[in-house]
């Protein structure tokens, strides 16, 4: 989940500066897009959000994004 989080945050943020500080396990099954989701924070700013690969669209998304999406239950 790491390296494919870095990935993406090299292609959809590539000026910004982040860092993955750990990584979240749905156990629980309270999220619908995602088992494993990387946590990241903005280091300019502080935001913190999830990158993770979502199994209904099967790409690699973020919470920042999908805001919409992502937190619509």
């Amino acid at each position: 989940m790491i390296t494919q989080a870095e990935q993406y945050l090299e292609t959809e943020y590539p000026s910004g500066k982040y860092k993955i500080y750990d990584v979240l396990y749905d156990n629980m099954g309270n999220f619908d897009q995602f088992e494993y989701a990387a946590k990241v924070r903005n280091l300019a700013n502080g935001e913190e959000f999830l990158v993770y690969y979502n199994d209904q669209s099967k790409q690699m998304e973020d919470s920042l994004k999908y805001a919409d999406e992502f937190y619509e239950r």
